[in-house]
């Protein structure tokens, strides 16, 4: 295992931390029910339709199931890739768009990628949803308003739409078996994030089975995937940790920490994107954590699953992962 550095602050306290900001969900599961639930994905999808004081509107179709204070993923296209700028809390909820808080850490602009997920046991069915959607549009317009007319047209589609699919994302078997897209992503537009969704797959599985890296990737991918992993991954993840009967066990950890590996990277690889590079550092950490026979062959498939798979051919590149993961091993 990889420790994690801040003076005698190791990775295991590190990611204990990072545990503790899901255990609320985590507890909202049996072990024994784990793999007894319906918990294929959803991703919910939109983008921020505008910024007012700091509050970002944002569009996430008539069907988001977002409530007020949950929260909400903020990811940013940069060039030809994608960074993850933090999490937003949802504010207000309309028809058709939802309001997210002020933050004073990120700062969202128009056009950036809102994402959450949902488990198919979350969700109801059509005709109940719909009821319940509707009479809830009633009860918070009425008293001032009436029954808003804005945007029906799109809430009666949208409803309409997630009627249909109800019943395949039911019959569907897999990981992802669905999605709850706003009006700018209904275009097609969700194959333009794919290798986006390829990565954030490969590290869900990788929490998923117990890996504890994800520090690795930083600060911004840990806020991210907090709200992506999905409450089943979570309880996966916690089930498959090692039990230990001496709480200070990991004060005993040695090897490279976190930002050991992120300094050899970046002194390396100095000259790659950011974004690359904590891909580079997130894979490193988590082949010390998990050795494999054949690294260069692990490392081809890994960069196949990320949103930047053109490393796979990239000879310099593993030459320098070569020698980068050879000095780290040396401190094991």
């Amino acid at each position: 295992m990889i420790p994690q550095n801040r003076g005698s602050l190791r990775f295991g306290r590190h990611v204990a931390i990072f545990a503790i900001l899901l255990t609320s969900s985590a507890q909202t599961f049996a072990q024994n029910e784990i793999e007894v639930i319906r918990s294929g994905l959803i991703y919910g999808l939109g983008h921020v339709e505008g910024v007012t004081r700091g509050s970002a509107l944002i569009d996430l179709g008539d069907v988001h199931t977002l409530k007020v204070d949950e929260q909400v993923a903020v990811i940013r296209r940069v060039e030809n890739h994608f960074v993850p700028i933090g999490v937003l809390r949802v504010e207000q909820t309309g028809p058709t768009t939802c309001r997210a808080r002020r933050s004073n850490v990120v700062k969202p602009l128009p056009g950036d990628i809102i994402m959450f997920t949902r488990e198919f046991w979350q969700l109801k069915t059509g005709p109940h949803f719909r009821d319940e959607y509707l009479k809830q549009q009633i009860i918070k317009t009425s008293a001032a308003l009436g029954y808003s007319t804005f945007r029906r047209g799109e809430t009666a589609a949208a409803l309409m739409k997630y009627q249909l699919n109800h019943p395949k994302w039911e019959r569907a078997d897999g990981r992802v078996i669905g999605y709850l897209e706003g009006a700018s992503f209904s275009d097609g537009r969700r194959r333009f994030i794919a290798k986006l969704l390829a990565q954030i797959g490969m590290i869900r599985e990788d929490h998923r089975i117990g890996g504890r890296t994800l520090p690795a990737a930083g600060e911004e991918w840990v806020q991210v995937m907090r709200v992506l992993l999905g409450p089943t991954v979570t309880a996966q993840h916690e089930a498959a940790q090692p039990v230990s009967g001496d709480e200070d066990l990991l004060e005993e950890d040695f090897g490279p920490t976190v930002r050991d590996i992120q300094r050899v990277v970046r002194e390396r690889l100095f000259a790659r994107l950011d974004e690359e590079l904590n891909l580079i550092t997130y894979l490193v950490a988590t082949l010390l954590e998990n050795p494999v026979g054949n690294e260069r062959l692990w490392f081809i498939q890994q960069f196949g699953q990320s949103q930047f798979p053109d490393l796979a051919r990239d000879d310099a590149v593993f030459e320098q992962i070569r020698i980068i993961v050879r000095d780290l091993q040396d401190d094991l």
